[in-house]
């Protein structure tokens, strides 16, 4: 009886509430009867469905204005969707069937669920033709929606793909990226083959730009898929036209919310939420529906974990001994590697970051004042070196950019004068291998091809030349193996 008196006070409120329901999707709060979803209990009150989580009977009708479709309890949908006899229907604010199914056609078919359906039959909703679910992961200031975990446990068993959404309140940027990380951690262990997302439509963001929206938008979207999920926008239609910047989420996937026959075709989606009152067997009482536009299964793999990578990204922290770096679980790095924000860190046995030369696994690496490795040419303490595209400091003979360069022992590149492996060479004031004649301390030296200064005798360009022990050029008489020869002054054999 009590529910019977309930049913009809429900039943009288609604009827007077049916003309002012907006045709666009209200934020959800946390106030029951305080938007869409909960305003869409008033609007039909069906106690057999509530009970047996079966849609009712009914059926069809037709008067001068119309068809329509008649519940049992004398009841009719209106402002929905509605599914009966295995066909998709819409029904106008005064319950009439409106003939226009184009968005309907050809889609998948979802639903979107929070605590207010409370316990769902999920191998009821599987056997009434739902082919997706997005599922309330939790809302306003990390609180898990009651029946998150239920959901997700009795969805993957139905074998239906699923996505979440979580209903932000966030405020800048920063909070965004809390919202996601609280996400992320409670998607762990659930199969997620749908998108992750964020629900952006509440009170308190309504003074905020359409430029500080979009960027808390992407600073949710860029935190989950760096942890390997594809991320989503909700948004009603009122939203997106004008609260949200678009322009910064070009590559970030919509869900966009409008009650009606059908959406603005404007407004690219590809998910739309079409309705909040449709029957779904499973389901108590009135459920969103949405008609998917792509089927995600084909481009997203199932994932139960955020990727590996996901928690080496974390934050740099400073105490009185140094820098370190906190990754996202807690943990930090410590005599390893660690590549961070494009370049890569050494850090000590203790974890903290280093600078200046380090010797790892018995090569040097020279790392800047910002402790990060550096590549290329490197002048430290007035000496010029070469670490390679691994960061490693060279020695010996290196040929960098088609030229020939020397660096000792220490890695320190040389000029002048060099006797290596017994041949002496001669580098410029910049380090490069010299070739050919060269003009050295008053006088002329040849140095071949591979740049080793040559003695001896020389024949060059149909000419003969003498240089000396030390390599140098002669000019004038000089007796050479028993034997008197005369040089001119550019040091040819006359």
């Amino acid at each position: 009886m009590k529910k019977f008196i309930r049913a009809l006070g429900i039943g009288i409120l609604a009827s007077t509430f049916l003309w002012t329901v907006p045709t666009y999707a209200q934020a959800e709060t946390e106030t029951a009867g305080s938007s869409m979803k909960e305003e869409s209990y008033l609007e039909e009150n069906i106690e057999l469905y509530n009970e047996e989580r079966g849609k009712p009977e009914g059926e069809w009708k037709e008067d001068e204005q119309g068809r329509w479709y008649e519940y049992s309890d004398g009841t009719r949908p209106k402002l929905s969707w509605r599914k009966i006899d295995g066909q998709w229907y819409y029904f106008n604010s005064k319950g009439y069937w409106i003939d226009d199914n184009t968005y309907e056609e050809g889609s998948l078919k979802g639903i979107d669920v929070s605590k207010w359906q409370e316990e769902i039959d999920w191998q009821a909703v599987k056997n009434d033709g739902i082919e997706f679910a997005m599922i309330r992961l939790g809302y306003n200031t990390n609180q898990l929606d009651k029946y998150y975990q239920r959901n997700m446990t009795e969805a993957e068993k139905a074998q239906i793909p699923v996505g979440v959404y979580y209903y932000s309140k966030a405020m800048n940027e920063e909070e965004a990226v809390r919202d996601a990380e609280f996400v992320i951690e409670n998607l762990k262990g659930y199969k997620v083959s749908y998108p992750v997302a964020i629900d952006l439509e509440d009170k308190v963001q309504e003074d905020l730009s359409k430029e500080e929206l979009g960027k808390i938008a992407r600073a949710f979207a860029d935190e989950i898929q760096s942890a390997g999920y594809t991320p989503m926008v909700y948004a009603n239609e009122n939203w997106y036209q004008n609260y949200i910047d678009w322009s910064l989420l070009g590559d970030v996937e919509k869900w966009i919310a409008s009650y009606s026959v059908s959406p603005n075709p404007k407004i690219e989606r590809e998910i739309w939420q079409c309705c909040s009152t449709g029957l779904v067997d499973g389901v108590k009482g009135n459920v969103d529906i949405n008609f998917g536009y792509k089927d995600y299964t084909k481009y997203i793999t199932p994932r139960t974990e955020p990727l590996e990578s996901y928690y080496k990204r974390g934050k740099w922290v400073q105490d009185s001994t140094g820098w370190w770096y906190r990754y996202k679980n807690g943990q930090y790095p410590k005599n390893q590697w660690e590549y961070i924000d494009n370049h890569w860190y050494w850090f000590n046995e203790s974890g903290y970051m280093t600078t200046g030369w380090q010797q790892v696994y018995g090569k040097w690496y020279y790392m800047d004042q910002w402790g990060a490795m550096t590549t290329g040419w490197q002048e430290i303490s007035g000496h010029w070196y070469y670490m390679n595209d691994g960061g490693a400091m060279q020695t010996g003979w290196q040929q960098i950019y088609g030229k020939w360069y020397y660096m000792d022992r220490w890695g320190a590149m040389t000029t002048g004068w060099q006797q290596v492996y017994g041949k002496w060479y001669y580098m410029d004031q910049w380090g490069v291998m010299t070739t050919g004649w060269q003009y050295i301390g008053g006088s002329w030296y040849y140095m071949n091809d591979g740049g080793a200064m040559q003695t001896s005798w020389l024949y060059l360009g149909g000419n003969w030349y003498y240089l000396n022990s030390s390599g140098a050029m002669v000019t004038g008489r000089h007796y050479i193996d028993g034997v008197w020869y005369s040089f001119n002054s550019s040091g040819v054999m006359q």
